[in-house]
């Protein structure tokens, strides 16, 4: 018998060892193994994040650029200009009114409103909602030449917000895609688990206890993690790419070591 973890890795191929080496490892590597097998999932997330040069600001304030409307952009086409990262305006109607919330044109925001506000500073850029400032971004992407309509002005805002903040978006995203991983990871674990059980008092089936059941499970998901990780790295498939690969060879395992196995012992030995 391998000492762990190569007795894990051992069973996870084939179609019949998963079955067969469902009571070689204890609790304690087993929960080792799974929080493992979700650690090694998030690599690449975290490698994913790490090369994102931009990230749209609208993901966390929603609808965030709806006030700069064909007038407002329009007004900055015309008459803002912005040179050396220093922002400046021409126009005669520096303020903004819409339902969607208020533009301030070349003007520092002496007060802090309840609307959803832009105010476009000589020096940075201040969004602002409920009387609580959600983002004091510098001009750096913010250039003249992103003033040309609004969708390259919502693009250089998300970048330099982005570039400002990276450490703390990034974190955000790494943490939020850990949840999601971690939640799939244990909602088609537990799942099997469950069901497999429900099997126990049946004379056709092996499975005795929640620890072989659960041993099990995850003796079918290393493999398919390992493939769902390896699309993730080498072809840069996106987390929901990742888990739908992941659960969808999860399942097909299972079916394939069923035909194999049937879940008895006695198969085993013939």
């Amino acid at each position: 018998m391998l000492p762990y973890p190569f007795n894990y890795f051992s069973s996870i191929a084939g179609f019949k060892k998963p079955f067969v080496n469902r009571k070689s490892l204890t609790w304690f590597q087993l929960i080792f193994t799974s929080i493992f097998l979700i650690s090694l999932s998030m690599i690449p997330v975290a490698v994913q994040n790490a090369s994102l040069k931009t990230y749209p600001l609208t993901t966390f304030v929603d609808g965030v650029f709806d006030p700069v409307t064909k007038e407002v952009m329009d007004d900055i086409t015309e008459n803002a200009k912005i040179e050396n990262h220093q922002f400046s305006y021409a126009g005669q109607q520096s303020t903004h009114n819409s339902k969607a919330g208020t533009v301030l044109l070349g003007k520092e925001q002496s007060t802090l409103e309840e609307k959803l506000t832009l105010a476009f500073g000589s020096k940075q850029l201040i969004i602002s909602k409920k009387g609580k400032k959600l983002a004091n971004i510098q001009y750096q992407h913010i250039n003249q030449a992103a003033l040309k309509n609004k969708k390259s002005l919502s693009a250089a805002i998300s970048q330099d917000w982005f570039q400002q903040n990276r450490v703390t978006v990034g974190l955000f995203l790494v943490l939020l895609s850990g949840g999601l991983l971690t939640l799939n990871f244990f909602i088609i674990i537990l799942g099997a688990t469950f069901f497999l059980y429900l099997t126990k008092k049946s004379r056709l089936f092996s499975f005795k206890t929640v620890k072989e059941c659960y041993h099990f499970a995850l003796n079918c998901l290393g493999l398919p993690t390992l493939i769902a990780v390896a699309a993730g790295l080498l072809f840069g498939q996106a987390m929901t790419t990742m888990i739908t690969i992941q659960n969808i060879l999860f399942v097909l395992y299972l079916v394939i070591i069923f035909y194999r196995t049937h879940f008895r012992d006695e198969k085993m030995k013939k």
